[in-house]
């Protein structure tokens, strides 16, 4: 029996590390904009190179299984040597990948992620495959059988899947973790509701829970617990808002808690996000109160942003515990022992 069934996207991804990129910031009084910047017509010199697994479902399931659930991924590639890489990787972790669906029209997805000197990055994505996943593709009697499913992100003809997929799980008492993407973004607060009456755990970042309950920003406290007020009342139990350096917050809807970021040298912050929310389920499933979970999560996210790679950093639950003794939270970050991507 697995722990928890991952749904959702599954990428190659191809990092490159421009350090003569130059960031560029248009400020306006509601909001800062910034663009990575490279020169119109110039040849550049690639610093380095590196190919990973990704897609926001896929870095979950490896996070999940890097923390010692039993994981079944599912997603869609193409017949081509770059799924078959997916795939393999997947593997490694000791995932799940039976239940992939493998397309003769269509390529593998694919994200080459542009990275600057502060370690924040702007991403290309083809999705290709991914955005192809049909409702009579999936595996639906296994879905009805685990006690936890993940909904990522879904665009393209596989987002109906993420109203679909949330009201099954519903239906069969399957807790759900959900991290909308930016289709279900722009679907807006009325049409995506009905998803969230049935979510155990919702995990966003800042601006996505702004965008989603489309509250005013920049009132402070109170613009914030309006969000939270507003996801509980939709029937979310959880609530995770994450905010970068600035830390994250999260909700029962009893009580709400600030955590302040670890402190790091970030390389890139790809995966951040989805290395926070692994820790951070994985210690709900395993019965930790919500201040435990949202410092696991943060940890492992500082610890992911420690090189190139959504996966290459991911913690396990002994070291991420071990981490939580020995570290305060805004203190620094342990750093790992090798700057070079960590074995499954």
């Amino acid at each position: 029996m697995f722990d928890i069934a991952v749904v959702g996207t599954a990428t190659e991804d191809v990092f490159v590390r421009v350090p003569e990129a130059r960031i560029i910031e248009l400020r306006h009084p509601d909001e800062t904009c910034a663009y990575l910047a490279l020169e119109y017509g110039a040849k550049m010199t690639v610093e380095s190179l590196f190919f990973s697994v990704g897609g926001g479902s896929t870095n979950m399931a490896a996070g999940l299984a890097r923390m010692g659930l039993k994981t079944v991924a599912v997603a869609k590639i193409g017949q081509d040597d770059e799924g078959s890489r997916v795939l393999s990787r997947l593997q490694a972790f000791g995932i799940d990948t039976s239940h992939f669906v493998r397309s003769a029209e269509h390529f593998t997805g694919l994200s080459v992620i542009l990275t600057g000197f502060t370690g924040d990055r702007t991403i290309l994505t083809y999705r290709g495959a991914s955005a192809e996943l049909r409702e009579e593709e999936l595996p639906w009697e296994l879905l009805a059988k685990v006690p936890w499913m993940f909904v990522g992100s879904m665009s393209g003809a596989s987002a109906p899947l993420f109203l679909r997929l949330a009201e099954f799980a519903g239906e069969h008492g399957v807790n759900l973790a959900l991290n909308p993407g930016s289709h279900q973004l722009r679907m807006g607060w009325k049409a995506l509701r009905p998803a969230l009456a049935h979510c155990t755990a919702l995990f966003l970042n800042k601006q996505e829970a702004y965008q989603l309950t489309g509250v005013a920003p920049h009132r402070g406290e109170q613009d914030e617990q309006e969000m939270f007020d507003l996801l509980h009342s939709a029937g979310c139990r959880y609530v995770f808002v994450t905010a970068g350096k600035d830390g994250a917050e999260a909700s029962d809807g009893s009580r709400r808690y600030i955590l302040p970021a670890y402190r790091t040298c970030p390389v890139s912050t790809v995966g951040a996000g989805d290395a926070f929310a692994a820790a951070a389920l994985t210690a709900l499933i395993k019965g930790a109160d919500l201040l435990r979970a949202m410092r696991l999560g943060a940890l492992n996210a500082a610890s992911v942003v420690q090189s190139l790679g959504a996966t290459e950093g991911l913690l396990t639950w002994e070291t991420v515990n071990e981490w939580d003794r020995r570290t305060e939270p805004g203190g620094s970050c342990p750093q790992r022992r090798s700057a070079a991507p960590e074995a499954p």
